[in-house]
């Protein structure tokens, strides 16, 4: 597991978060890649686990498609 390839990870789910359908659903899901390790994988669904108002929903009993939602009002108080 390499910094750089975990960041690349975190870019990518950014950029399926930031997406306008996301952001208007609040909702987005997520699946891990075959070329993205589980590790890194691991860790960022630990991460996500710890934001506030983000609830995490697996889709798959491996937890690698998982679909999250997210409340801006709550996190905006």
């Amino acid at each position: 597991m390499s910094e750089k390839t975990y960041q690349q990870l975190g870019q990518r789910v950014q950029r399926v978060i930031g997406s306008p359908k996301a952001q208007s659903e609040h909702c987005a899901e997520i699946q891990r890649q075959e070329d993205e390790s589980a590790e890194d994988w691991a860790r960022m669904l630990d991460e996500l686990g710890t934001v506030e108002n983000v609830t995490m929903i697996p889709l798959d009993d491996s937890g690698e498609h998982v679909r999250l939602r997210w409340n801006p009002e709550e996190s905006m108080s």
